[in-house]
């Protein structure tokens, strides 16, 4: 086994978009311990970290909430629909409103400031890895707002699934990991990762975070 590429291959290369001084100061010095992530950038905005990206590619985007130099939701379009298709994250609350609009502007999580203060760098990797779902509190509320929100199209997509698949949609909308499925269902790792994929195509979803919204609006969490 080639060590070099093993290594390369487990480092997180990381940038944030629309982080004040301040902030961006603070996230330094919690990603500064964290010797699987390496900081391509901190850029005031998408275009800014666009150019970069053409020739320094980026696993995951960390964006602030708070932008000010353009639309939070123009600025995770913009990111999540390049070539590289980097995880895209959204840093502190949003507006109920907002956050399934975000959702399917392709981000992944939108993670609370109770979170950024704890350990920031093993949550970003399990959100790059697709194993959790993490949500502000505002975000999760809106998504989870069921009785306003049904959608008779979402609960045929649903229906579509069979049996193992809905047990898997069931379980990412709780925040399971592919780990905790695999073991709560029996089976392998890998066998859940495939199934979670057939999940996805068969719901019209890109990321887990779109699974909990198909999966919520169907009624059936």
């Amino acid at each position: 086994m080639n060590i070099d590429f093993a290594v390369k291959t487990a480092t997180l290369r990381m940038a944030v978009v629309g982080c004040d001084y301040v902030t961006g100061l603070g996230l330094a010095q919690l990603l500064s311990r964290a010797n699987f992530i390496d900081m391509v950038k901190s850029a005031a905005d998408s275009a800014e970290l666009l150019a970069v990206m053409e020739n320094a590619p980026v696993d995951l985007v960390l964006v602030d909430a708070g932008i000010r130099t353009e639309s939070l939701a123009h600025a995770c379009r913009v990111l999540s629909r390049t070539a590289e298709s980097p995880t895209v994250v959204v840093m502190g609350d949003v507006p109920y409103d907002m956050a399934e609009s975000l959702v399917f502007e392709g981000v992944s999580a939108i993670l609370n400031h109770g979170l950024l203060a704890e350990d920031l760098p093993v949550a970003l990797r399990m959100i790059h890895r697709g194993g959790a779902l993490l949500l502000s509190d505002s975000a999760r509320e809106a998504i989870m707002a069921r009785n306003s929100t049904f959608n008779p199209n979402h609960r045929i997509r649903y229906d579509s699934l069979n049996a193992r698949e809905r047990v898997v949609a069931q379980g990412v909308a709780e925040g399971m990991t592919n780990g905790e499925l695999a073991v709560s269902m029996h089976m392998s790792e890998a066998t859940v990762k495939l199934l979670v994929s057939n999940v996805m195509n068969k719901l019209g979803a890109s990321n887990r975070v779109q699974i909990a919204v198909v999966v919520t609006k169907a009624r059936v969490t």
